[in-house]
């Protein structure tokens, strides 16, 4: 965990440090005499020193060649127990330069590869130490540390592979997240202004030659919905690129100008907004506006309504949207499933722990409910 986010440079360099360090307790374990009892190999300085080299050498090199570091650590081990030239009760020494090793080898290597150099350094170690030492504990004791140390690597290795594979479903999660957000957008600002330009569209072409002044005024409200419909395009899509968007997204505050474009359309609108906005957060502002605006497009499209009301209350805790028309309460021909819109507000209120109810009312029309909650 100290290493952890160092660079590769770094973390060579620490190794480094880490060799001469393993290389000095090398040395002091050679310059050891062997016991009177045990007898044993009186090297000369030179191979003491050269045997601290190696073993240092191999931890230095661990994380360019794990495999080849092990095995070399395995040989110089074995070869200073067996040799004597390292006593038994100094064996310190080789246990960490070889534990080290094997813990490069579990952290780096794939498995197969990794269990076979286990294999072999711990049936070769424990023979080693057990031959040197004539005593079994001592052999299971340092066997055991080899071991863990390589299952400590794994381990490591395990958790790196988790956690990149947590990161890669996050980003994928984020990703799809991001997505279903840009399409509810294109949906609501899209179906809402394409749907006004229809219905003006309509009122032009059954008023051209009657009352030419209200086609032009119709013509006029068409192309300020398009300009409008444009720019809440390009705003959704800035979202797609890395500089973003810098139009701030409609609130509670913009329920006004929605309920004039749909006056425009010949919608008589009634809207009450009860309490204050002020600690209402930006995205809950945003999700109760598409909503309102995806109730109106539906009264437009489907409902054959004349007149629509839209009761905003705003609560401590909550917001209550109830949108409401005097239409045949038919959602219309081929809308027996919830369609995209519905879809989109249950997603919205969702992100809030809320509900969104939707029907035909008992004394006609249709009706629309929703609660928001953001309460922290």
């Amino acid at each position: 965990m100290l290493l952890r986010g160092l660079s590769r440079g770094q973390l060579l360099a620490s190794d480094a440090i880490l060799a001469v360090a393993v290389g000095l307790l090398g040395l002091l374990a050679a310059i050891e005499v062997p016991l009177p009892s045990r007898g044993g190999w009186h090297e000369p300085p030179w191979a003491s020193l050269l045997a601290a080299v190696l073993l240092g050498a191999s931890v230095a090199v661990r994380r360019l060649r794990p495999e080849a570091a092990a095995w070399s650590a395995l040989v110089i081990v074995s070869f200073t127990l067996v040799s004597g030239l390292i006593p038994d009760f100094a064996g310190l020494a080789p246990t960490v330069a070889l534990g080290f090793t094997l813990y490069t080898v579990g952290a780096e290597v794939h498995r197969r590869s990794a269990v076979r150099v286990v294999v072999v350094s711990v049936v070769v170690i424990a023979a080693g130490f057990g031959w040197a030492s004539r005593q079994a504990f001592l052999a299971a004791l340092v066997t055991w540390v080899v071991g863990a140390c390589w299952a400590l690597g794994r381990t490591a290795r395990e958790r790196r592979a988790y956690a990149a594979r947590s990161a890669e479903q996050a980003t994928a999660l984020a990703v799809g997240e991001e997505r279903l957000r840009i399409a509810r957008e294109l949906h609501d600002l899209v179906g809402h202004n394409v749907s006004m330009i229809a219905v003006r569209a309509t009122i032009a072409d059954h008023i051209a030659d009657e009352r030419p002044q209200e086609m032009r005024e119709a013509l006029r409200i068409i192309a300020s919905t398009s300009r409008d419909s444009l720019a809440e395009l390009r705003r959704a899509l800035a979202a797609l690129r890395i500089e973003g968007a810098l139009t701030p997204s409609p609130r509670l505050g913009d329920l006004d100008k929605l309920a004039d474009t749909a006056r425009s359309a010949g919608l008589t609108v009634d809207l009450d907004v009860r309490g204050s906005d002020d600690k209402v957060p930006e995205g809950l502002g945003l999700a109760v506006f598409r909503m309102v605006q995806e109730s109106i497009t539906n009264v437009l499209k489907h409902a054959g309504a004349t007149s629509c009301r839209i009761d905003v209350d705003i609560g401590p805790e909550t917001v209550r949207v109830t949108v409401t028309d005097d239409g045949s309460g038919d959602p219309g021909p081929g809308v027996g499933a919830p369609g995209q819109g519905l879809i989109g507000m249950n997603e919205r209120a969702a992100m809030f722990d809320g509900d969104v109810a939707a029907g035909p009312r008992p004394g006609g029309g249709w009706s629309v409910e929703a609660t928001l909650r953001y309460a922290s």
